[in-house]
C-alpha cells in the first residue's frame, strides 16, 4: 500500500502472495472459459494469463480484477445520457475480423499514449480471435451510414461476456465513444441472458483504467477465489495524481484497454 492508492482499495481483501501465471492462447469450451474468467485470468492474442501485482508509471501496484453483476443492474443517470447522445449511430455486430479500417482507426487511437503506447493491433488480436479463448464478437459504430467511428471487441461464455479491448475516433471525443461501446457491450450480456460482464482489471492506483470502477453492482477479485461488492467509485481525473499536465480535452470516462 502506498500513498497514491485509491481510497475504495485500502481496505479490502487481498492476497499479498505474488501471482503470475501464463497458459498459451487455446479454444476453450464455454464453461471453461467462464471458469478463467472467474479465478481472474485475462487474454491477448497468443496468450491467457493472469498476475495480481505489477507496476504503474514506474511504482509497483496491485492489479484488480473486477466484474459486474448483471441480476438487477441499472445504468447511471450519465450512463444512460451517453446512450442517448449515441442513438443516431448504427452499432453492428459480427464476428471478429480485423480490416483496413481497424487498423487506421487504432493507430489514430494509440497516438493518445504518452506511456506504454501500444504499438499494432495485432498484439491483441489473433487470425484465430473470433474462435479463441471462446466466440468472439465486435460492435463496429458507423457515423453517417459510412464512417467506423468506434470498435470493442469482446468474447462469450455460457455465463458471461468479458470485454477485450476497444478503439474510437478521438475527433469524436465529445460523444465518450469508449464508454458507449462498454455498455452496448453490457446490453447484450443482459439481453443475452448471462450472469457476469467481466470489463478486465484496473490497478490500485489512480490510472486511465478508473472509469471502469463508475459502475452499479461492481464486484472485486481477492485472488483467493472470492469475489465481494466493490463501493462505485466517481469518474475522476487521475492525471492530477502523476503530474502529466493539464486534463485531457476528451471524456474521462472514455474506454481503453491494452496490455501494460
Amino acid at each position: 500500500m502506498h500513498q497514491k492508492s485509491l481510497s475504495v482499495f485500502r481496505h479490502i481483501a487481498f492476497n499479498p502472495h505474488h501471482i503470475e501465471e501464463y497458459v498459451p492462447m487455446q479454444a476453450l469450451d464455454t464453461m471453461v472459459f467462464d471458469r478463467f474468467c472467474e479465478d481472474g485470468w485475462v487474454y491477448w492474442a497468443d496468450l491467457i494469463f493472469r498476475r495480481n501485482f505489477w507496476e504503474w508509471r514506474g511504482v509497483p501496484c496491485r492489479v484488480v480484477m473486477l466484474r459486474i453483476r448483471l441480476k438487477g443492474f441499472e445504468f447511471s443517470k450519465s450512463q444512460r445520457k451517453c446512450l442517448r447522445r449515441n442513438d443516431d449511430l448504427t452499432v453492428q455486430r459480427k464476428a471478429i475480423q480485423i480490416t483496413h479500417e481497424h487498423e487506421v482507426l487504432f493507430e489514430q487511437h494509440a497516438t493518445r499514449f504518452a506511456y506504454n503506447r501500444p504499438m499494432s493491433i495485432y498484439g491483441f488480436f489473433s487470425f484465430f480471435s473470433s474462435l479463441m479463448p471462446c466466440y468472439g464478437m465486435q460492435f463496429d459504430v458507423i457515423k453517417n451510414k459510412k464512417n467506423l467511428v468506434a470498435t470493442s471487441f469482446f468474447h462469450i461464455g455460457r455465463r458471461s461476456v468479458a470485454g477485450n479491448y476497444g478503439i474510437y475516433d478521438m475527433r469524436e471525443s465529445q460523444r465518450s465513444l469508449g464508454t458507449f461501446t462498454m455498455l452496448k457491450e453490457i446490453e447484450f450480456a443482459i439481453e443475452a441472458g448471462r450472469d457476469y460482464y467481466y470489463p478486465g482489471f484496473v490497478y490500485d492506483l489512480p490510472s486511465e483504467f478508473d472509469y471502469k470502477l463508475n459502475f452499479n453492482n461492481l464486484e472485486y477479485y481477492d485472488w483467493w477465489g472470492n469475489w465481494y461488492p466493490l463501493e462505485r467509485l466517481p469518474v475522476r481525473d487521475w492525471r492530477e495524481e502523476w503530474a502529466v499536465g493539464p486534463p485531457l480535452d476528451y471524456g474521462a470516462d472514455d474506454r481503453v484497454i491494452y496490455p501494460e
